[in-house]
């Protein structure tokens, strides 16, 4: 059996590959079951994935997969409480994004002011499929309880400025991290 080693707050202890847990979602009803990453999902079930959502260059030209299983489940949990989530904009071309970041130079007048609100498509997560734009530009309340809510399911708010902008940046069940103030930050990283 492998082992790993699981760090909390500067302490080791040692961890057997079956205490990795991993969400699974029915696929059809986006129900969630605990399982390990030894036992997996079952062959009716569509797994969270069992960390942040790896960043790719050769990936397919698509939402990622696990993405939009993270979000179905969201969804199907959140309509269970009468709230409608919806994504509005997933994956973009990089054309698509250059487009929309070209009109918001346009719009704020410079490059900075427009990075603010649209990332360039070189640093923006749209054009690898690694982003989605929830419920904009009419449902906030809505996008609010993704936000309370995403971490369970490895979604998490990503800019102060944009309420309807998530990402899959944590583990499912992790902590999300801290908002940046907007995708202008993305220029520093």
């Amino acid at each position: 059996m492998a082992s790993y080693f699981l760090v909390f707050q500067s302490h080791i202890y040692p961890a057997n590959a079956v205490d990795i847990p991993v969400l699974c979602a029915d696929s059809q009803s986006f129900a969630l079951r605990p399982s390990n990453v030894m036992k997996g999902c079952q062959q009716n079930e569509l797994s969270l994935g069992e960390g942040p959502i790896a960043y790719s260059l050769t990936a397919e030209k698509k939402l990622n997969p696990i993405l939009e299983v993270r979000f179905k489940a969201a969804q199907a949990a959140a309509k269970s409480e009468g709230i409608n989530l919806k994504i509005v904009s997933g994956y973009r071309t990089f054309a698509r994004q250059q487009y929309l970041f070209d009109q918001a130079v346009k719009k704020h007048g410079s490059y900075q002011e427009a990075s603010k609100w649209v990332a360039p498509p070189e640093l923006s997560h749209h054009p690898l499929g690694l982003a989605i734009d929830v419920n904009y530009p009419n449902e906030p309340d809505s996008a609010y309880w993704l936000e309370i809510n995403g971490y369970k399911f490895g979604l998490c708010r990503v800019f102060k400025n944009e309420w309807w902008h998530f990402e899959g940046n944590i583990a499912p069940g992790w902590k999300c991290p801290p908002l940046f103030k907007n995708a202008r930050a993305l220029l520093k990283s």
